[in-house]
């Protein structure tokens, strides 16, 4: 007969390895807890003082699902879903785990334009899971138009089901941007308000030795590295098609790699953005930047 508590050990001592810290176990197992037995923590808790038994059936899955984190395969993807700011989404192998710092990307956006008077429409470059534009349609639902923009059909499939869940109406695109130009009618209202966001890769091949093994592992490759003879590529080609393409003012925010942020800085200066503003996340390293540009000298003098 197999009882809480003494799964609970089996849980502890199939992780220790991997996992060095005992908080950190114990949060991966009441997160696969209360996702296979459909409770909170509190249930989980109680059910552990009073030694309760599984049932069998139950149990077999539970210890699949154990064997999944013993091969480094993070939580996330082996429960199906993980939550960004409050809400849950559904992910898998196709599509990059959202993270704690790209909240507060996503929050600094919020934030900038809460009080906004203008129609505003967002491209959100490299949507994945779908998190960013969901999030920003959730909570500002005034937002005009918002165009989830990913090279990767299968992402996009996650983002959809990601929509659907959250009852949001989004425009999903299919593009690769680096032979692509993103179609954009925008030069036709100079009134939009328009916002790049983006998270694209930028992780240089080098710092690969740098990442976690589950990272390395599960995630998508093509959605964390770049060449280390062009990190900046992603940043280049979407600061040039704004360039282009847009007109009236442009807000754009990107997810950095720390360890580039000045090359990046650099590079939207010479492009001509403004009020460049860098900024640490909750781990304090530099991972956001936000900049302004403007093909209207009037704006320009304005911000």
């Amino acid at each position: 007969m197999i009882y809480f508590d003494k799964f609970y050990r089996v849980f502890q001592n199939t992780l220790q390895d991997l996992y060095t810290e005992p908080k950190e176990i114990e949060s991966l197992f009441f997160l696969l807890t209360t996702h296979i037995f459909k409770c909170d923590k509190t249930t989980i808790l109680l059910r552990l003082s009073r030694k309760e038994k599984i049932n069998f059936f139950i149990y077999e899955k539970l210890i699949k699902k154990l064997w999944e984190l013993k091969k480094n395969r993070p939580i996330q993807y082996v429960i199906g879903k993980t939550y960004f700011f409050g809400m849950k989404f559904i992910v898998n192998e196709k599509v990059f785990i959202p993270r704690p710092e790209t909240e507060e990307l996503v929050y600094w956006i919020l934030q900038d334009h809460k009080d906004s008077n203008f129609p505003v429409q967002v491209f959100d470059i490299g949507t994945g899971s779908g998190c960013i534009s969901i999030t920003l349609k959730k909570k500002k639902p005034e937002i005009s138009h918002i165009h989830a923009i990913d090279s990767d059909k299968e992402a996009l499939d996650i983002a959809y089901k990601n929509a659907k869940l959250h009852n949001v109406k989004i425009s999903l695109k299919n593009i690769d941007i680096l032979k692509n130009e993103i179609p954009s009618k925008s030069n036709m209202n100079k009134n939009y308000v328009n916002i790049i966001v983006s998270n694209p890769p930028y992780v240089k091949l080098s710092e690969k030795k740098l990442l976690h093994p589950n990272i390395v592992q599960y995630e998508p490759y093509k959605a964390l590295f770049v060449p280390d003879e062009d990190p900046l590529i992603f940043y280049k080609k979407i600061s040039f098609w704004i360039q282009k393409r847009l007109t009236g003012i442009v807000y754009v925010y990107f997810e950095i790699n720390q360890f580039i942020y000045s090359d990046i800085i650099n590079l939207l200066k010479k492009r001509g953005f403004i009020n460049i503003e860098i900024r640490k996340d909750f781990q304090g390293f530099f991972r956001m930047v936000r900049a302004i540009y403007s093909s209207n000298k009037i704006n320009k003098n304005k911000l």
